[in-house]
């Protein structure tokens, strides 16, 4: 018995001086690090969190992670903390946070959920990383797109209204098919070049923040056969279909939810090297009227699908490495239905095509 209660005692010690060595290495941290209740109340704040955010321990112990949370990204903080109490980790996750003086710092966040002995969920742990420098840099950068970007808008618009004259003149005369063969790829290219510029136009404005939501009622199925109808001049080797749009009405940004709608889209039709058949489902759900893009493509690994919606990032494939882009497409999506309050989601399988899909905010 002595020597059971020596080898308990011996055990004790140990997980005890481990446990020392652990909250030495937390404090000694460059990087901010906090726990937090499955609620979000803050149990630890590190030396380096209060260095970063400017609140002592004292001041943030017991209360909610939401004091560091800008309004605009609490309901974001929300879904962190949900996808966190599933049991799912978060990795690198940008995104903005409140210091004590109100600044607002670029983050890096890594997230985990920490569970007991019995594998129960208790609570998280969350690294930050400033990476307001770098942010910096990307800004300047996206200034630079912008600039270019606004510039090259209008002799484009006006060098496919010529082209679109052209071919309406040609088609009228009868001309030889191969003028008119040019004159409509020549169409299809300059609509690519808006459709691009408008991307990097709205990336701008996202990283300025400048980008403002105008909400009105309408229709979702003129828009959808507006946009389906663009993106079908776009090839000849996809047959888009849409289901179950007539009658619904949402209320959303027209335009912006155009722009998601092409983008996700023209992203079925690249990763859809051999064709098929690509489908756009819609259907009430409560309160909000779910959309779904389909298509019959490549599929995306599950490893890249964490990854997809991270700006400039690209699915890394052979079969897409001639395929051109930037990876902004669904980084865009991303962003502006998160202003939407909506946030997209994705359902694939390498070799049987992926799905996109989102909600809106049901009007009438």
């Amino acid at each position: 018995m002595l020597a059971q209660i020596e080898l308990q005692n011996q055990a004790l010690l140990e997980v005890s001086a481990e446990n020392s060595k652990l909250a030495a290495i937390v404090e000694s941290s460059n990087d901010p690090i906090i726990s937090m209740a499955p609620d979000g109340t803050i149990i630890s704040w590190n030396d380096a969190a209060q260095r970063t955010f400017g609140y002592t321990a004292e001041e943030l112990l017991g209360r909610s992670i939401l004091i560091i949370v800008p309004p605009e990204r609490q309901q974001e903080e929300m879904e962190l903390l949900a996808r966190l109490e599933n049991g799912e980790g978060i990795e690198q996750f940008e995104t903005q946070r409140f210091t004590k003086a109100k600044k607002l710092l670029d983050v890096s966040l890594t997230v985990s959920p920490v569970r007991d002995t019995q594998g129960r969920i208790t609570g998280s742990s969350m690294i930050a990383r400033d990476i307001s420098e770098k942010k910096q840099g990307e800004r300047r950068k996206n200034d630079f797109i912008g600039m270019v970007s606004h510039e090259l808008k209008t002799p484009l618009t006006s060098t496919r209204s010529y082209v679109q004259v052209l071919l309406a003149e040609a088609k009228k005369r009868n001309s030889d098919a191969f003028i008119i063969s040019a004159l409509t790829r020549a169409d299809v290219q300059t609509k690519k070049m808006t459709h691009m510029i408008q991307d990097f136009l709205t990336l701008a404005r996202l990283e300025d923040a400048k980008v403002q939501l105008q909400k009105q009622v309408f229709e979702l199925q003129p828009l959808i056969e507006e946009i389906a109808g663009d993106a079908q001049f776009l090839t000849k080797s996809h047959a888009i279909q849409f289901n179950d749009c007539a009658g619904l009405k949402v209320k959303a940004d027209r335009e912006k939810i155009g722009q998601v709608m092409m983008n996700l889209l023209t992203n079925a039709i690249k990763y859809s090297p051999k064709g098929g058949r690509i489908t756009i489902n819609c259907a009430p759900d409560g309160e909000r009227i779910s959309i779904r893009v389909s298509d019959q493509g490549i599929g995306i690994g599950a490893a890249e699908q964490k990854k997809l919606f991270q700006r400039f990032y690209r699915v890394e494939n052979e079969q897409m490495q001639t395929v051109s882009g930037f990876g902004i497409g669904l980084y865009l999506v991303s962003e502006m239905l998160r202003y939407h309050n909506s946030q997209i989601a994705v359902e694939s399988q390498e070799g049987l095509g992926s799905s996109f899909y989102f909600s809106l905010e049901k009007a009438g």
